[in-house]
């Protein structure tokens, strides 16, 4: 499943039910606030969108305990941007073939305002330099996060520059 696609509802039944997760009406409202998000998400950006999709309220705790139980089935993946608040984003199986999974990618983070956003169909590749130690060390996942300024945070610090504050 991919975030940039727009799902359907039977496509996330589909998505639920491949993962072996029973289909719920949180569950639905979870991954749908997750399928139409551009960034990835705090958990309590996800309750907020999932009790306005359901209009109602969503229970943190249920919320959490859907996001925990999505990572597991291999639905999300968390993200730790280093501030303390977890961001959730829907895993893109699209790369992954047969028990090869390879959704592995790096995260913009902006120092600015603290979206993040997956850098999909990117990879990090590692050289060693000529002469370097080879390291016995089997690898099983990677994390690269990469820091900076979002274009809407670098936009508003040129407007503040020009206007001379």
């Amino acid at each position: 499943m991919n975030a940039e696609e727009n799902i359907s509802e039977g496509s996330l039944r589909r998505a639920l039910r491949g993962a072996g997760l029973r289909v719920t009406s949180m569950r639905l409202a979870v991954l749908r606030a997750l399928a139409g998000a551009p960034a990835a998400l705090a958990a309590t950006e996800i309750a907020d969108a999932a009790a306005a999709g359901a209009q109602g309220s969503a229970d943190r705790v249920t919320v959490y305990r859907t996001l925990a139980a999505f990572e597991k089935a291999g639905l999300v993946h968390k993200i730790d941007p280093g501030d303390r608040t977890f961001r959730y984003s829907l895993t893109d199986h699209s790369a992954c073939r047969g028990d090869h999974h390879d959704h592995e990618h790096p995260h913009l983070v902006c120092d600015a305002c603290g979206l993040v956003r997956c850098l999909r169909g990117a990879q990090v590749v590692v050289h060693a330099r000529p002469g370097g130690a080879r390291v016995p060390f089997r690898v099983r996942s990677e994390g690269v996060t990469l820091r900076g300024t979002c274009e809407r945070c670098e936009t508003r610090a040129v407007g503040r520059a020009a206007r001379g504050r």
